[in-house]
């Protein structure tokens, strides 16, 4: 485990996708440009003391009318999306590591010790069970379940009614890897999730049974710190197609019904990647911001003007992408070409998860727990 907090602080002194160039270098100095988008803050709201300086992405649960968020102190918090009004709050007691999963009438949270809380839809508790260690991601409900992904390279299926524990599947994790997971994506029966091996397994979500196993990543180099190729973003899946980045290894596109690569490309991540219909975006190991034909891998086009800011997985709005940076920015930028669109400030702390987006809406959530939401005008 020590050695899984303390690769993360490592990461910047190795270099990505194999290059001589060190990541150590100085953030970007900021470029002016012609905004072609109004951006506008609606309001803010502290939904608690957020995570300061530990690597945590609490991820906030957006739902049909209120935002779910939760602190690492284990206050669970429902706001008003329209406002930033507190709808109702529940106090946990409990260190949280993952942030809020689930839907609208199931509200599921977790913790370092590796628990599993259900809340229903006002925030009272249905039941509260233990898993095997800490979970980093929030867990999703599939198929009458509750999947749980946990640091020690366990994925766990509890029952949704009662939290019994119903399979279990297991995979030995590396000696280094990256302080993080990948959420599990769920359709049609199945379960996809990346391992910190830079595998991808699918399984069942009835009994939990294997369905394939393919290598997205293979190590290289010397080192263990250069063999680590965890796979910590999300991935995508997309009409049958799951799209999938790793960190020291590559981005793949899968056929699912088949369990086959499509087509791999050499690129390191450890964000994750975002696709619309014709075009997959990422922001690498060293903050390059990538634009890649999906049905191909082929670049479309590069962005280095945000090069180490410590950008977030950049998220689809409207006919732009937007990340959010260390000292609290959100950048929005073109899909088609990656110029900059707009910029605005949100303030000078730093932002982990990437930012919410409903229509022309967009929520962001700073390490400090201050909630904000933005409303774009594009023109």
């Amino acid at each position: 485990m020590i050695k899984r907090l303390l690769i993360l602080l490592m990461i910047t002194l190795i270099s990505a996708c194999g290059s001589e160039e060190d990541n150590s270098e100085p953030p970007a100095e900021l470029t002016v440009f012609a905004a072609t988008a109004k951006v506008e803050k609606l309001w803010s709201v502290s939904i608690g003391d957020g995570v300061q300086q530990q690597f945590l992405k609490l991820y906030p649960l957006l739902l049909d009318d209120s935002l779910i968020v939760a602190d690492r102190n284990g206050d669970v918090t429902a706001i008003n999306l329209e406002d930033g009004k507190e709808l109702w709050k529940v106090e946990l007691n409990t260190r949280l590591s993952a942030g809020v999963g689930g839907n609208q009438q199931n509200i599921l949270v977790s913790s370092s010790e590796g628990e599993v809380i259900l809340l229903d839809a006002e925030g009272a508790i249905k039941w509260r069970v233990s898993v095997s260690s800490e979970i980093l991601v929030p867990p999703v409900i599939a198929d009458g379940k509750v999947i749980v992904r946990s640091v020690d390279g366990q994925i766990t299926a509890l029952e949704l009614a009662t939290g019994k524990d119903n399979w279990n599947f297991k995979r030995d994790v590396p000696k280094l890897s990256l302080r993080g997971n990948s959420s599990p994506v769920v359709d049609r029966g199945r379960i996809y999730n990346g391992l910190d091996n830079g595998r991808l397994v699918a399984l069942s979500t009835k009994d939990g049974r294997s369905v394939f196993d393919i290598t997205v990543a293979v190590p290289q180099g010397r080192s263990e710190l250069e063999r680590v190729v965890d796979i910590d973003g999300d991935a995508v899946l997309e009409n049958g197609v799951l799209y999938v980045g790793s960190y020291q290894g590559r981005v793949v596109a899968v056929d699912v019904r088949r369990g086959e690569l499509l087509w791999t490309r050499k690129l390191s991540t450890y964000t994750g990647v975002s696709v619309n219909n014709s075009s997959l975006f990422s922001s690498d190991g060293r903050d390059l911001i990538w634009a890649l034909d999906s049905s191909n891998g082929a670049t479309l086009w590069q962005q280095e003007k945000l090069k180490a800011r410590q950008l977030t997985k950049p998220v689809i709005m409207d006919e732009t992408i937007v990340v959010a940076d260390f000292e609290g920015y959100l950048h929005w930028l073109s899909q088609y070409d990656g110029r900059f669109i707009a910029r605005i400030q949100f303030d000078d702390t730093g932002i982990l998860v990437p930012p919410i987006v409903r229509e022309n809406r967009l929520y962001v959530i700073n390490r400090e727990g201050r909630l904000a939401a933005f409303q774009v005008e594009f023109k």
